[in-house]
């Protein structure tokens, strides 16, 4: 299904579902490359249609144009129940990437008129965006306007996800704690002489495979065996993809890491571990491995595309992650949010709404006592009893 829809100066086109979103695969992949940006993967459909079919989502792109010439375009994951759409929509992982396509510097133009179309559209009632906020600049809101129909707030928080790999191996251990450091040295070694660990730095496909089939079951965070498979293959496909791993010396496998390469920088996937209890930190002798690898290689920065573990998020570089929550405005607006604080009270609905509330009434306290200020100095005096 199709709808367009007039937003402010754009022409806003919805393609809902797989098949009309393959239809425009080439025009959204050409969209980086008219900006004069490096070809992104992680915003690229075959990865974004990847990633509905294993979340089981209804995939949507709403593809802004200007002037008849394409401006942007969002990506959206559509909640569904019973195989039925419910009208939540989120767009860009946790971290910040992966929802808008388009020149950086128009991002939050990207984000606020294609999710007022999608709202417009009658077809979602909530959409939320992650998206990484360039040069730690926080987007201002559109002009209201007569937009009274929508309703739409920023939130923002720190995320770190990346790693930068300059200065070789010295550089990167500079950013470690003292203790993190001789940890990342000690764990090596520990997978390797207890467990005669052996690092396979490139899998081919039946290795790849049988270490997702192996580590899968055993893993922190199992799932089905049809899931892993399906998200190896659609890692595999990337260009640039790579799979790399650790065994022990019985020859099974203990670490499987991968996800794909894009001029200099890393993105890394997925990780599966098997942690058996040897007090050797398999997680932490496979970064080892692999950020050596990376490193020799010539790659200058790595993105942990799903988030990762506190200890290695400290020595990410901080970033800037703006939330952007959009319902309708008015009764209807109301009556949405009520229901999400009701059963979802610590959603991410809620959360945003709340900091929300907080924050227009910090302002409004901000206001309020500025203008008694003025009111005090002016002789009036009117508020020195309220403040």
């Amino acid at each position: 299904m199709i709808s367009t829809v007039i937003c402010g100066h754009f022409q806003s086109t919805i393609f809902f579902g797989k098949k009309e979103i393959s239809s425009i695969a080439s025009l959204i992949d050409g969209i980086p490359r008219s900006c004069d940006q490096d070809r992104d993967m992680i915003t690229s459909l075959n990865w974004f249609l990847s990633l509905s079919d294993r979340w089981n989502t209804l995939p949507v792109v709403v593809l802004l144009h200007r002037d008849r010439n394409p401006f942007g375009a969002l990506l959206l994951h559509g909640t569904k129940f019973g195989g039925v759409p419910i009208g939540t929509f989120r767009a860009g992982y946790l971290c910040g990437r992966g929802g808008v396509v388009g020149k950086t510097e128009a991002y939050s133009n990207i984000i606020e008129y294609g999710t007022e179309a999608l709202i417009k559209s009658k077809f979602a009632h909530t959409v939320i965006v992650t998206c990484i906020s360039q040069n730690n600049e926080r987007p201002v809101s559109l002009d209201e306007g007569d937009r009274n129909s929508f309703a739409r707030n920023w939130q923002f928080h720190e995320t770190r996800s990346r790693l930068p790999l300059t200065g070789g191996m010295d550089g990167l251990l500079s950013r470690f704690s003292q203790k993190m450091r001789k940890n990342f040295r000690y764990y090596k070694k520990r997978a390797e002489i207890d467990i005669g660990c052996v690092f396979q730095p490139s899998l081919s496909s039946t290795q790849a495979i049988s270490a997702v089939e192996q580590l899968q079951a055993v893993s922190v965070r199992s799932v089905k065996l049809k899931s892993a498979l399906q998200r190896q293959r659609a890692i595999a496909d990337q260009p640039g993809s790579f799979s790399m791993g650790l065994i022990d010396k019985s020859g099974d496998w203990v670490s499987y890491l991968s996800g794909w390469r894009q001029g200099k920088t890393c993105v890394v996937e997925w990780q599966l571990n098997h942690e058996d209890g040897n007090n050797a930190s398999i997680s932490m002798a496979m970064r080892h491995f692999f950020l050596e690898h990376e490193i020799a290689n010539g790659m200058e920065e790595v993105i942990f595309l799903a988030g990762t573990t506190p200890i290695w998020s400290r020595v990410c570089e901080p970033q800037l992650c703006g939330e952007y929550l959009a319902t309708p405005g008015g009764l209807k607006g109301k009556i949405v949010r009520g229901i999400y604080g009701f059963l979802h009270p610590n959603g991410k609905v809620s959360q945003l709404t709340r900091k929300h509330k907080v924050l227009l009434k910090s302002k409004y306290l901000a206001s309020f006592a500025v203008l008694c200020g003025l009111n005090i100095v002016a002789g009036a005096g009117v508020c020195s009893c309220v403040l």
